[in-house]
């Protein structure tokens, strides 16, 4: 079996982390070949005081030792390999999992939420898939919305103006809700991207075309990743009896006003790295103009606060212009002359 490397990302998870990791220790994958690193992004609340107090309880009759990467000389027990690495600064979603990356030792680097419940057979069922074909850069789960039967995601499908949606989710009267799970997604398949709640990613294609960019604070830089491979012909994979059971937005607050800020920019961001220039523009243009009727709206309804968010957006774009544009040409490096045009037709098609 090949070695994994599980990166659970933490920010102020006082309240879910100790079940994560209590279901990473019910795992049926062999105790010796996967490690898992929790990487806390400065969180503020009692999540270290949690997360060590977990540790101390599986200390007793247990003989695993492994170091902590903030001070190689303390050692831990438990049941499966585990590092803890506790930053001094939030990096975000990107940035706090890449310093996960960076010190994991797997074949395949899984990243998981600190919100999730996996089911014991996860990590097998994600890696069953990934070895069927060395062109498989990542594999997504089968990641339900909390303890209920509602799918939150099974794949991501991507629309022409950039927005992404999970498969699974139904929007309905600008209101969106998860379908019941009959089965409707229980066959293995291609997908646009994988959702990093719960992804397995191979990673001498990470070494390859670079970690999470983390000018993604938090939202799409799972999109852009997987785009990122898909435009040098690898493949995404959805694997649907790799289980997980999510609460979703337990860290950001789902249209809180950061919530906001990240996923539109997000979407932007990704939109210009990896759609024709031309859909970029019309994107941003519709988007600046709705971002300017915005503001007499916050005004009239109190909302000043979260209606400005999507100003910031669009100021943070032309102020960074220039330093995009360099990005942008440099991840383009290698790719072959008109897969980007190929892609966005596919997605107008409906055949992502």
């Amino acid at each position: 079996m090949p070695f994994c490397s599980i990166i659970v990302l933490n920010y102020q998870g006082e309240r879910i982390i100790r079940a994560t990791l209590e279901s990473l220790s019910k795992l049926s994958y062999p105790k010796d070949r996967f490690e898992v690193i929790v990487v806390d992004n400065n969180s503020r609340d009692k999540s270290r005081e949690v997360i060590e107090n977990y540790i101390d309880s599986r200390l007793r009759g247990n003989d695993t030792l492994v170091p902590t990467a903030n001070d190689p000389s303390t050692s831990l027990r438990v049941n499966y390999p585990l590092t803890t690495l506790y930053l001094d600064k939030n990096l975000g979603f990107a940035g706090g999992n890449n310093e996960g990356i960076r010190i994991a030792k797997g074949t395949y680097v899984v990243l998981l939420n600190n919100d999730c419940i996996v089911d014991p057979s996860w990590l097998t069922e994600l890696v069953k898939v990934a070895e069927k074909d060395e062109k498989i850069f990542a594999v997504g789960s089968k990641v339900y919305l909390q303890q209920t039967n509602k799918i939150q995601n099974a794949g991501i499908i991507m629309f022409e103006d950039g927005y992404g949606r999970d498969v699974g989710a139904v929007v309905k009267n600008h209101t969106q809700n998860y379908a019941e799970d009959i089965g409707q997604y229980n066959r293995e398949k291609e997908t646009y991207a994988a959702c990093a709640v719960a992804a397995l990613y191979r990673k001498s294609i990470l070494d390859r075309i670079g970690l999470l960019d983390d000018a993604f604070f938090m939202y799409y830089e799972d999109v852009e990743l997987s785009e990122r491979a898909r435009m040098r012909g690898f493949k995404i994979m959805y694997a649907p009896h790799a289980i997980v059971h999510h609460d979703h937005a337990a860290s950001s607050g789902e249209w809180s006003n950061f919530f906001i800020y990240q996923s539109e920019l997000g979407r932007l961001l990704h939109v210009f790295f990896w759609f024709p220039q031309r859909i970029f523009w019309r994107e941003y243009l519709k988007f600046f103009g709705k971002s300017l009727l915005r503001i007499p709206l916050g005004i009239r309804r109190n909302k000043l606060n979260q209606q400005s968010q999507y100003i910031k957006i669009s100021l943070f774009i032309v102020f960074h212009l220039v330093e995009l544009c360099k990005k942008r040409n440099k991840k383009h490096e290698g790719i072959p002359k008109g897969v980007i045009e190929k892609n966005y037709q596919s997605i107008k098609d409906n055949k992502r």
